[in-house]
């Protein structure tokens, strides 16, 4: 299968260079932004099959979302994506820059869960959230989790389950939110049997997962787009929710499991994440039912889009700014499906 590597940076990203010994024949799409040194066009060009876009080179590719998403954020990775598309990939793998993949398997791990359906553990329970990262060594609760409310943690089984996302373990530094960055200051060590297995979640539990180690099928790419300009540190996790909601419709499963990578994140100010934070915080559970509806079984994907978005823009506290940036990134998206 043809499998299509995004990401957006402001460094060099010299990390690619271990996903490119790990996957010599995936096509590497690297959104820039005004921060990104020169330096980083070049390593990617060392890399052979890696395209990097400058800012110059994403407005001049003429996508109508590109400037409403802004700048300086991490919603470039949108750019990535939508090239990604363009060029045919039929399984995308967004990660982040600082994510270190440690297994040669790394990308036959991917192709594997999303070409050949699954059989095995299955955990949440309907209508109820659950955090995946309580099966970390140590446990954390990932970012997007309400914080005050009841979690479930039912076991089943899945019989060839169709899997449409996949999200790797994060060693490291771990995708917790920022008041258990702040308190407890995590790192994650190890993964339990349950987790280094795989297993995945039912269809209509409340779970999320992030963009900083995620695999996914080409049909869902619209679901992925994220809008850092009013979501904060959200945007993955909203977008998680939605394309579960879209999976939900049509069958498809979440994965958790191998690969792993390992989070090399640098210092920075946490008390900045929680203020980006809040929002979702403050939101995600009215978020979540907004866009619990049933859909019309005769509509496109893009069209369920539409009508979640729709629902959204009728939420006081939703900007319909956001609304719009994600109605032109389906405008554009929509061209390559």
């Amino acid at each position: 299968m043809k499998v299509g590597l995004i990401t957006t940076t402001v460094n060099t990203p010299t990390v690619l260079a271990l996903y490119r010994k790990f996957g010599p024949d995936v096509h590497f799409f690297v959104a820039g932004d005004y921060k990104t040194p020169v330096e980083a066009v070049e390593f990617c060009a060392q890399l052979g099959n890696c395209q990097f876009y400058s800012p110059q080179d994403q407005k001049d590719l003429g996508y109508a979302s590109s400037e409403l998403i802004g700048w300086n954020n991490d919603s470039r990775r949108n750019i990535a994506l939508l090239e990604a598309v363009k060029w045919g990939a039929e399984i995308i793998v967004s990660v982040d820059d600082d994510m270190i993949p440690n297994h040669y398997g790394f990308f036959n791990y991917i192709e594997m869960a999303l070409e050949q359906p699954f059989s095995g553990l299955c955990l949440g329970e309907s209508g109820h959230w659950f955090n995946p990262s309580l099966l970390t060594v140590p446990p954390v609760r990932s970012r997007g989790i309400p914080i005050d409310i009841d979690l479930h943690i039912n076991y089943s089984v899945a019989v060839d389950a169709k899997i449409g996302v996949m999200q790797g373990i994060i060693l490291g530094i771990p995708d917790a939110d920022a008041i258990a960055a702040i308190t407890a200051r995590p790192f994650i060590h190890s993964a339990t049997d349950i987790l280094r297995n795989g297993f995945v979640a039912v269809p209509d539990c409340l779970t999320v997962f992030n963009s900083q180690l995620t695999a996914f099928r080409r049909e869902l790419a619209p679901a992925f787009a994220q809008f850092y300009k009013w979501q904060g540190r959200n945007t993955d996790i909203f977008a998680s929710l939605i394309m579960r909601r879209l999976m939900q419709s049509m069958g498809l499963y979440t994965y958790y499991g191998p690969p792993m990578g390992f989070h090399a994140r640098r210092p920075r100010p946490l008390l900045n994440d929680l203020k980006s934070e809040m929002y979702g915080l403050e939101h995600i559970v009215e978020f979540s039912e907004a866009i619990n509806f049933e859909f019309d079984t005769a509509s496109s994907l893009v069209e369920k889009l539409e009508e979640m978005y729709a629902s959204l823009n009728l939420l006081v506290w939703w900007h319909e700014d956001n609304t719009h940036a994600a109605m032109a990134f389906l405008e554009d998206i929509e061209t390559f499906l």
